[in-house]
């Protein structure tokens, strides 16, 4: 009796083990979800940090913006109201030219040329002559322009040649008479160059870079040459070199 009760008791622990293992071979055959273990899904953003030179990451296509201030000397100019000079009415002050441009940029392996439009316009008065006089010019035109942007990894210094066909109109005027004109084709020749101010903020420059496609920020210096335009009886447009400088975003 002790021995079938034994052999019994040793057959139960056995199924009992062999069931055991099998239920905990299902458990972990069954396949879990994060729902099932109540575990939170979390979302990971990687931000964008890593910015390559100018130089490797720069396209084909771009964009020039620029605002630029011009000291405008039409030393030469006659006026037509009473043959009196430019420096009769306004002595060595130049006109304070306020231009604007916006310019369709090509990259290649040796620069960019930038091909746009351009405006400016600026008033100068003064009384020296014995009465009260001033001179307001308008200028718009094209311009043409090569940049030597691709020599280094990043274009601290650019340097830049450029040509400026346009037309610019003229309105004098004193207490007693006025006169005004639009001048036939003009041009001028700039040389100047382009310093990259990105280095002073550099994290700043890159965020601009990734948000808003904002490639580089520039201040221009430039030195200009006007010359005549192609009408004999336009008014002299005829310079010295100016100066002039200003802002210039690419994108």
């Amino acid at each position: 009796m002790k021995l079938h009760l034994s052999l019994i008791s040793k057959v139960c622990f056995v199924l009992s083990v062999l069931a055991g293992s099998l239920s905990f071979a299902q458990e972990e055959a069954a396949p879990t979800t994060p729902q099932d273990e109540n575990v939170p899904l979390v979302e990971v953003e990687v931000v964008q940090d890593n910015l390559a030179p100018y130089k490797d990451r720069r396209e084909t296509h771009g964009m020039y913006f620029g605002v630029d201030y011009e000291g405008l000397d039409l030393k030469n100019y006659i006026s037509t109201l009473d043959n009196l000079s430019y420096g009769d009415l306004f002595g060595t002050d130049p006109i304070p030219l306020i231009r604007v441009s916006i310019d369709y940029k090509y990259n290649f392996a040796l620069g960019a040329l930038a091909l746009g439009l351009d405006y400016g316009m600026g008033k100068i008065e003064d009384n020296r002559s014995g009465s009260d006089r001033s001179l307001e010019v308008t200028k718009y035109g094209i311009g043409l322009k090569f940049v030597a942007d691709n020599f280094m990894a990043e274009p601290y210094v650019a340097p830049y040649l450029g040509l400026n066909i346009w037309q610019m109109g003229l309105s004098e005027s004193s207490p007693t008479d006025s006169f005004s004109a639009t001048t036939q084709m003009g041009f001028n020749y700039t040389i100047g160059f382009l310093l990259q101010l990105d280095w002073l903020d550099y994290q700043t420059a890159k965020q601009t870079t990734f948000n808003w496609g904002l490639e580089n920020t520039f201040i221009d210096v430039y030195a200009t040459q006007y010359a005549a335009t192609s009408a004999e009886d336009d008014p002299d447009t005829t310079t010295d070199f100016l100066y002039g400088a200003g802002l210039r975003l690419e994108f």
